[in-house]
């Protein structure tokens, strides 16, 4: 779900569509160029109008009934005499003879390059324009590059610059080149349309036909909303959710002495974790639990509690949130289920929870969370029992889970990265992902911030957000629902490019939010942001035990834009201090020749500091094979040329090995904050991100 308003719940007896003369005169208001044409009423005013204008002549048909003429038999084109003419408008008549309509009789548009110019209204995001590749393929080719409004010239220079095809407009094998300027003119007058407009719902301009000296707009298919355009109705609260991480003092309403309950591992998981403030189990019986004094309710607590968490059955919750009120709670972790998560009946029941703790000054997380992990500060609230977790700089949070459950369990172990803050917020009932990015921010514990999310509820205070975010610290985001089956289905072309997918990527693209498709991804990037510097560029040197992973490397490095500069003499003839003379040398390098004869420690050291002193190298990878062989001291081998040459991120992937070689090899490497990937396709991908998002730092900061 994207929003409580989205485009589903738009009324469409509220949206009306303009006819193509309606939608052209709209243009024509905002400086955009439109084909030439003249609209008939009959066969003898089309004879009219062609001789006015001049052979050959495009005939159409002209109703607000109608969105896809060419489907449907409604365009006659490139119509060169009056007797064709008449043939071509009789048949029109006929098709349409049920349908009121008229005639556009309009100039043919000398050849160029057909593009498709649109706008879209989101209800999450606002207003966000459109640039593709057009014509009758436009759905086929998929090639088309969307951008929130407003847009300079800037940016639409860019978005051109990033359309697969964007070759053509430059002259592709001696074709004329395209006039970018004035493509990208139209890209921002269209843009400042839809945000001064606020009753456009959408815009499609297919084709826009242009080549080196003009650009003209042939069809338009504009559909405005007769009323007001919906808005979200989420408003933001000011008040600080720096108790959901950081309380003095925290309540369990729900404690229980059985071990196997969620009231027992919380209040467990709390004290394991090292809590220093004071902790106030609640339970009806009065009975200590895990040796600490209980209190039957909430009210009995000596003193205001920062942080409540409640884990009770759903018919008790309503009088708990009104007794936390009645003793001074600030803030509610709602654990409790049953409430937007199985449906609408739920959902109502879940907003007049929600409304009633906000009015009573509380900020509650949920219903559906199992709440938050600090672990500087001792907290951690999972209802899955979990060990200590090393304190670092990534803060994680989304709407599933699995945060404060399997991956935190992981994290423990594995050590990807350091901790600085996790958090589960659930349904989203009151807190929301943008309430939680706005804090994280601004923390000085967060150098690093991952969220999964499933929806946005605020979409112009999340992009303010977003923005501001990445202009301090990364944001990577993992996000639900890639696949059409989620979009809505939208008449126009317009609307089938700019899928709720789309328009999610342009956000991330706009405020240099880092987006990964999967949970492998997500941690890989994580890990590489937390340990590594920002890379100069995305040139990576690669040396490898096997030739295999040098193929896999050179093909995922050209998929992902990643340069492996060809080696200098100088290099060369260091390398050959370990490589024999009968082995080919060039990047990535296949050290195996050198292992056999000088061993993997020796090797791997001398190779890595030849490509470390090559200048136009920004990053290494290190290739390994996990076996006896491949196993040495990391820390011996590389701490010192690490160091050396901290300011070049390193990363490390392997194939194969047993359990104890693979925990070796992260282990090590981890001492030396130094990425491990089971793949080389896994660091190439992590590398991308880190490159993107350093372009997206210094474009900021210039």
């Amino acid at each position: 779900m994207i929003s409580k308003v989205d485009d589903m719940k738009l009324n469409q007896n509220k949206i009306e569509t303009l006819n193509e003369k309606e939608g052209k005169f709209l243009l024509k208001q905002w400086e955009i160029p439109t084909v030439e044409e003249i609209e008939a009423r009959s066969e003898s005013e089309a004879v009219e109008a062609a001789a006015k204008i001049g052979y050959p002549v495009v005939v159409k048909v002209c109703s607000r009934e109608i969105l896809h003429k060419s489907d449907s038999g409604g365009v006659a084109l490139n119509i060169t005499n009056k007797t064709d003419l008449i043939k071509a408008v009789g048949k029109i008549e006929l098709n349409f003879s049920k349908i009121s309509h008229t005639l556009l009789i309009q100039k043919m548009v000398p050849g160029g390059i057909e593009l498709i110019l649109g706008a879209k209204r989101d209800a999450v995001f606002g207003p966000i324009v459109l640039i593709g590749i057009g014509g009758i393929f436009t759905e086929v080719l998929q090639d088309s590059v969307l951008e929130l409004a407003p847009v300079d010239l800037e940016t639409a220079f860019t978005m051109l610059s990033r359309l697969k095809g964007s070759a053509l407009l430059q002259g592709f094998r001696g074709q004329p080149s395209a006039d970018r300027q004035k493509i990208a003119e139209a890209i921002v007058a269209l843009s400042e349309m839809m945000t001064r407009r606020d009753d456009i719902f959408e815009i499609d301009v297919n084709p826009l036909i242009v080549n080196s000296s003009s650009l003209v707009a042939v069809d338009a298919l504009v559909r405005i909303v007769k009323d007001s355009f919906p808005k979200p109705h989420w408003t933001q609260y000011p008040k600080s959710i720096e108790y959901f991480f950081n309380p003095k003092s925290v309540a369990l309403i729900g404690a229980s002495r059985d071990h196997q309950k969620g009231g027992h591992i919380i209040l467990r998981n709390i004290i394991a974790a090292g809590f220093k403030g004071n902790i106030y189990p609640v339970n009806p019986s009065g009975q200590k639990i895990l040796g600490l004094k209980t209190y039957k309710t909430i009210s009995e607590v000596p003193e205001p509690v920062d942080l409540a968490m409640i884990v009770t059955p759903k018919d008790s919750v309503p009088g708990a949130i009104e007794r936390c009120a009645q003793n001074g709670v600030k803030n509610i972790i709602l654990s409790t289920g049953g409430y937007s998560d199985i449906g609408e009946s739920g959902r109502e029941e879940q907003e007049i929870l929600s409304a009633r703790s906000r009015n009573l000054g509380m900020r509650l997380m949920g219903p559906n969370s199992i709440g938050t992990i600090n672990p500087r500060a001792g907290l951690c609230t999972s209802i899955v029992t979990l060990e200590p977790i090393d304190p670092g700089g990534v803060a994680i949070f989304g709407q599933s889970g699995v945060f404060s459950s399997g991956w935190s369990r992981w994290i423990g172990d594995f050590k990807p990265y350091g901790v600085a803050k996790i958090a589960c917020i659930g349904n989203k009932g009151d807190v929301n992902e943008t309430d939680v990015l706005e804090f994280l921010a601004d923390d000085p514990e967060t150098t690093t911030i991952g969220m999964y999310i499933e929806g946005i509820s605020d979409g112009t205070r999340f992009v303010e957000a977003a923005r501001m975010a990445a202009a301090k610290k990364p944001v990577v985001i993992l996000k639900a629902g890639r696949s059409e089956a989620g979009a809505q289905a939208i008449a126009s072309h317009t609307g089938t490019l700019a899928a709720t997918d789309n328009i999610f990527d342009a956000v991330c693209h706009r405020c240099g939010v880092i987006r990964v498709l999967d949970s492998e991804a997500f941690h890989d990037t994580l890990s590489a942001f937390e340990k590594l510097p920002l890379p100069r560029g995305n040139r990576m040197g690669v040396l490898s035990i096997t030739g295999l992973g040098c193929v896999l490397t050179t093909d995922t490095a050209e998929d992902l834009g990643i340069q492996l500069p060809a080696l200098q003499i100088e290099t060369i003839n260091k390398l050959r201090a370990v490589i024999p003379n009968w082995a080919p040398i060039r990047n990535p390098v296949d050290i195996w020749s050198a292992v056999e004869q000088n061993g993997s420690k020796k090797t791997m050291q001398h190779i890595a500091q030849c490509l470390f002193e090559q200048d136009d190298i920004d990053s290494l990878l290190i290739i390994f094979v996990l076996m006896p062989e491949s196993i040495f001291n990391i820390e011996d081998a590389f701490s010192d040329l690490f160091q050396q040459y901290r300011d070049k991120p390193v990363f490390v992937s392997y194939f194969g090995g047993s359990e104890n070689e693979i925990r070796h090899i992260h282990r090590g490497f981890s001492r030396l904050h130094v990425p491990c990937y089971p793949s080389p396709e896994r660091a190439l991908a992590a590398f991308r991100a880190m490159v993107d998002y350093a372009r997206f730092r210094a474009k900021h900061l210039n």
